[in-house]
């Protein structure tokens, strides 16, 4: 597990546990508020709902968040159902619901309609309560000062879920920003590097030629002699085995950009270098792969390249130096393969 996403998860489970800590707290408050009334039955389903919202920090902390804020929704209109029963509509409970409702930007699952089905579901019960209530024409069982008083305490509680759900939508618009930037980094990369051999890929090479705009440079293109061969007599894995430590015998030169130009050839810019100096580097790149005791399935196989070196300054013209190389390279070839022509 990377150590961003580590990052993410945490920041998701303290979004969860600080939702969970709210909700217990509100629960708490109930108990002292219904204890102070006289109302022995609420006291005990508050108490209830208290441990309900402790084993909710469990479930976060295992990272069921999906089984925690299901149960927290459902939990939120058993409670304002019965809370409204025992305190009458003027006391606010309902304003719960509709705060609930704001926290539709909570989405821990797979299908993005859901939080929105639970969202219906509150308004649903908040709207069934009211024409309930006034059908029934029931009798509140607590002074008009007192509702009133309660009124403002549930309000002050929706009030305080709908800060804390922009918090969450914050906190997720910059998880979901931050996700989106790691993948655009993956995918840059994945376009930017061979994922074979481990070298640039031309969209990466252009990226890293960007800033040598107008420097002098050696550029050499080599492609590895008889490669076909290989693949017709050992397959293609073993093809794919000499490519990737080829690639890697070639980036372990300092001072070069190595460049995967297509198939069995490589590109190789040096800019450290003058002409001379370069060409002893690249002469000691073909030692290096030349000597190397490439074994596959218990056969010693030789490798060599032939390499078209040019220079030039970096710029509008690359791709006629690289052609150029490239024109140097097949000479090399037709004058007996593993050389250097420059």
């Amino acid at each position: 597990m990377t150590k961003n996403k580590l990052v993410n998860q945490g920041a998701v489970r303290r979004v969860y546990r600080e939702i969970i800590l709210l909700g217990m707290l509100v629960h708490v408050l109930y108990v002292a508020l219904f204890g102070g009334l006289g109302m022995s039955g609420m006291v005990y389903y508050n108490v209830g709902s208290t441990v309900f919202y402790m084993a909710m920090l469990v479930l976060v902390f295992y990272g069921r968040y999906r089984m925690a804020v299901t149960l927290i929704h459902l939990e939120v209109c058993v409670f304002v159902i019965a809370g409204t029963l025992a305190l009458g509509w003027d006391a606010g409970l309902p304003l719960l619901l509709i705060a609930l409702a704001s926290l539709i930007y909570i989405r821990p699952y797979r299908c993005s309609w859901i939080p929105y089905m639970f969202s219906a579901l509150e308004i649903g019960v908040f709207v069934f309560l009211k024409m309930a209530w006034d059908q029934e024409g029931m009798t509140p069982a607590i002074s008009a000062c007192l509702a009133n008083a309660v009124y403002l305490f549930n309000a002050a509680a929706s009030f305080t879920i709908i800060l804390v759900s922009s918090t969450i939508f914050n906190v997720s618009s910059a998880l979901a920003q931050g996700r989106l930037m790691r993948k655009n980094e993956i995918l840059q990369e994945a376009a930017s590097t061979d994922s074979l051999t481990g070298v640039l890929t031309r969209y990466g090479l252009k990226e890293q030629l960007e800033p040598l705009q107008g420097k002098q440079a050696v550029i050499a293109l080599g492609d590895l002699d008889d490669f076909k061969r290989i693949n017709d007599t050992y397959g293609h894995i073993c093809g794919d085995y000499v490519l990737a430590t080829a690639a890697r015998l070639m980036q372990e030169t300092a001072g070069t950009q190595v460049c995967r130009w297509g198939g069995e050839e490589f590109l190789i810019i040096m800019t450290e270098q003058p002409e001379r100096e370069a060409q002893a580097v690249l002469t000691g790149i073909a030692e290096k792969i030349r000597s190397y005791p490439f074994s596959y399935d218990g056969y010693q196989i030789r490798i060599t390249m032939t390499f078209g070196l040019t220079s030039g300054v970096i710029g509008p013209d690359f791709e006629s130096l690289v052609k150029l190389a490239d024109q140097r390279m097949y000479q090399g070839k037709r004058q007996g393969k593993d050389q250097i022509v420059s």
